[in-house]
């Protein structure tokens, strides 16, 4: 498997925030703007690599494990979205972080909407990449999100090695599109080696499919009422995603008043991993930098 050949780039950091230690990968100038990463329920920070080196070459990029995920502490309290968004506003209080702009990908964006919510006005503009904004919406019902969950719970844990995996996945149905270097770093970065060579999921199955079986209970709309701040939503083009005409994005729209709706007519749930450079190009344009 090809190795990360860009790692003088990006620096490992780590900060106590709501009872737990963060794990955060960190591009760019100290003194620039702040922008905070979020990754989707299963991956990690790794991923966002190709689109942070191009953000960072504006502002300080910092891109968060959540907990249980990548190299965070796993939760002694289960796993719900509602402390995603808590620790991601705790994160910010414990860091002192000002005003700082943020990019959530599906759960990720969840957490943004949450812990904006917990810290009225301490956002600036915000992107939502693929985020289901409501329980109604036709991407996931809840027997789909009920299967989706027995079969995260089957999935193999330890592998023989990172090549092995990094082949066996390469085909799947949810990383057949992405582009190379996403992939790689998802791989690599969301696995830990073993002593014997092995290569464990760092997101445990079972943490991964706690969230999908949490999702209905989340109920979006409570903090969407009054959201301050400009919200980006992007939104890709699959089977079952998410439409602008679908009351759950039109009530969206309604009830956050600084929000745009962006169709990109592309890609799955998996869009930032598939067309980082559109994503990319939709963020820089919202950020208006």
């Amino acid at each position: 498997m090809p190795r990360d050949s860009t790692t003088d780039d990006w620096t490992s950091h780590y900060v106590a925030a709501n009872g737990i230690r963060h794990h955060y990968l960190e591009w760019g100038d100290p003194s620039n703007p702040p922008l905070l990463m979020l990754h989707a329920t299963g991956l990690c920070a790794w991923p966002w690599k190709p689109v942070a080196r191009r953000l960072a070459e504006h502002y300080r990029v910092l891109a968060f494990d959540q907990r249980g995920h990548g190299d965070t502490d796993k939760s002694d309290k289960g796993y719900k979205f509602e402390y995603a968004g808590e620790d991601l506003a705790a994160i910010v209080e414990a860091m002192d972080i000002d005003s700082p702009r943020v990019i959530g990908h599906s759960s990720g964006g969840l957490a943004a909407i949450i812990a904006s919510k917990l810290l009225p006005g301490r956002f600036d503009r915000v992107v939502l990449v693929e985020t289901r904004v409501s329980n109604d919406a036709p991407s996931a019902p809840s027997q789909d999100l009920a299967r989706r969950a027995e079969r995260t719970r089957m999935k193999r844990a330890v592998w023989e090695s990172r090549e092995v995996m990094f082949d066996a996945y390469r085909t799947r149905a949810a990383f057949k599109d992405w582009e190379d270097e996403p992939y790689r770093q998802f791989i690599e970065g969301g696995t830990r080696l073993l002593p014997d060579g092995r290569a464990e999921l760092k997101c445990l199955p079972e943490t991964e499919a706690t969230f999908y079986g949490m999702r209905d209970d989340l109920q979006v709309e409570q903090y969407l009422n009054e959201l301050p701040g400009d919200w980006l939503l992007l939104l890709a083009d699959y089977p079952g995603s998410q439409r602008l005409d679908d009351p759950g994005v039109q009530r969206f729209s309604e009830l956050v008043s600084g929000s745009v709706v962006k169709p990109l007519g592309k890609g799955s749930h998996f869009l930032p991993m598939e067309y980082p450079n559109d994503v990319l190009n939709a963020i820089i344009d919202w950020f208006g930098d």
